[in-house]
C-alpha cells in the first residue's frame, strides 16, 4: 500500500516541505513508477529567529515565505515544464526540535511453537510508550519482523519458536503540526498531506542507494539540533536526537572570536591565538560530551559502525569532521584507524534524481524525492 492515496494513478506531481531549524525548503517533483524522479522547481529560505522569539514561530515565518515562493516562482516553473501546475500530494518532512523518532523491539518467546499474527503486532504497538502531552503520532512502521532470528517479509501465519518486531515510531509537537498543516492546505488548497520525519526518511533511502552497506551512522547537524540513526545488518537500530546544534555552537566559536579580536567573519573561525584556542575547547567539550553519550548509547549495544553519514551545511562539514576525529569520540570504536565519514552533497545523489527547469541540487529535496518514489515502489 502506498503513502498516499494514489490508486492506479502512475504519474503524479508532489510538493515537497523540508522543514528543519537552520532553514526551510520547497520543492516540486514528479514522479512515474520505475523511473528517477523529477526535481523541476526548488526553493530554500533560511530561519532567522528575532530576539525573544520562539524559534517554532521563527520556522513559520519562513515557511509562510516559502510558500509563496513555490505559488509565484514554483507554479509557473512547473506549468512550463510539465503543462500543469497541478499537485496531487504534498509530503512534509520535519525535523528537531519538533519532531522525535524512537526504535521499539518487542520480544515473544513463550518456550514453545506457536503461529505469528497480527495480535502480535498489536501487541508490539501497544507496548510503545505513551505520547507524551502536547504531542502527536506522525508515523509509525515496521522495520523488522524477525521470525527465529531472521527478518521475514511476510510473517503472519508462521509456526515460530520465537519473534521479534522492531518498530519505529515518530511523534510531533502537536502545535507545530496544527499550525504546519493548516499553512499548506490554506496554501495548496488540498488535503492530501502526509507528514514524515528524518529518521523513516534515512533509512528507507539510505538502504536502496548502499544496498552493501549494512552498518551506518546517519548524522544530521541543524541548527538547534542533531539526529542520529543506527544502521546494523541492514536494519534499523536506533534513534537519538540531541538538542544541540550548530546554531548555538557558531554563535559562542563567534563570540569568543569577537572577545579575542580574531576575525569573526567566518562562520567558525580557525584558532589564531591561546586565548581563542582555549575558548573553543571549551564549547567543544560540550558538543564532544553529547555526542560521547549518544554514540555511548549505541555502543552499549553492539559495535559501533566505522562509516558515517554527514548531513549539515556546506560552512560547519569541516569543524564536525574535525570534531568527530577527536580522541575522546574516536575512543568508543576501540581502534586507531580513521573513521570513514563521508559528508554528503548534492552530487552523491545526480544519479538517482533527475532536475529540470528550476530545480538544483538541494540534498534535503533529493532525499525527499527518493523516498517518495522508493515508498511508492512497494
Amino acid at each position: 500500500m502506498g503513502l498516499f492515496s494514489w490508486g492506479k494513478k502512475k504519474a503524479r506531481i508532489v510538493a515537497l516541505i523540508d522543514i528543519g531549524s537552520s532553514s526551510v525548503g520547497g520543492a516540486y517533483v514528479y514522479v512515474v513508477d520505475g523511473e528517477k524522479p523529477i526535481i523541476y522547481y526548488t526553493a530554500r529560505v533560511e530561519v532567522e529567529v528575532r530576539e525573544e522569539e520562539d524559534i517554532r514561530d521563527s520556522m513559520m515565518r519562513s515557511l509562510v515565505f516559502l510558500e509563496r515562493l513555490m505559488i509565484e516562482e514554483g507554479a509557473p516553473a512547473l506549468r512550463r515544464e510539465t503543462g500543469s501546475a497541478a499537485i496531487d500530494h504534498i509530503l512534509v518532512s520535519v525535523s528537531a526540535p519538533w519532531q522525535q523518532s524512537i526504535v521499539s523491539i518487542t520480544q515473544f518467546n513463550t518456550g514453545k511453537s506457536f503461529i505469528f499474527t497480527h495480535r502480535h503486532l498489536a501487541e508490539a504497538e501497544r507496548r510503545v510508550p505513551k505520547l507524551q502531552q502536547g504531542r502527536i503520532l506522525s508515523g509509525q512502521s515496521v522495520i523488522a519482523s524477525m521470525l527465529n532470528g531472521y527478518d521475514t517479509k511476510h510473517p503472519y501465519g508462521r509456526y515460530v519458536s520465537r519473534a521479534e518486531i522492531v518498530l519505529l515510531t515518530s511523534t510531533l509537537e502537536k502545535e507545530a503540526a496544527h499550525q504546519i498543516e493548516t499553512s499548506l492546505r490554506r496554501t495548496f488548497h488540498t488535503h492530501d498531506l502526509h507528514i514524515t520525519a528524518f529518521a523513516p526518511i534515512v533509512y528507507e533511502v539510505f538502504k536502496g542507494l548502499y544496498p552493501h552497506q549494512e552498518d551506518f551512522i546517519v548524522l544530521d547537524v541543524s541548527a538547534s539540533g542533531t539526529d542520529m540513526v543506527m544502521v546494523k545488518r541492514g536494519l534499523l537500530s536506533a534513534v537519538v536526537a540531541i538538542p544541540l546544534g550548530t546554531h548555538e555552537l557558531c554563535s559562542k566559536v563567534r563570540a569568543a572570536g569577537a572577545r579575542t579580536h580574531t576575525d569573526s567573519d567566518a562562520l567558525i573561525p580557525e584558532p589564531v591565538n591561546e586565548e581563542f584556542e582555549k575558548a573553543c575547547e571549551e564549547i567543544q567539550k560540550g558538543w564532544i560530551a553529547s555526542l560521547h553519550a549518544a554514540f555511548l548509547r549505541f555502543s552499549t549495544k553492539e559495535a559501533l559502525p566505522r562509516t558515517i553519514f554527514l548531513l549539515a551545511d556546506t560552512e560547519v562539514r569541516p569543524y564536525i569532521k574535525r570534531i568527530l576525529d577527536e580522541r575522546e569520540l574516536k575512543s568508543l570504536w576501540l581502534m586507531d584507524e580513521p573513521l570513514s565519514i563521508i559528508a554528503l552533497e548534492p552530487a552523491h545523489l545526480a544519479a538517482h534524481v533527475k532536475t529540470r527547469g528550476q530545480g538544483t541540487g538541494d540534498l534535503y529535496m533529493a532525499l525527499l524525492a527518493l523516498f517518495v518514489a522508493r515508498i511508492e515502489e512497494k
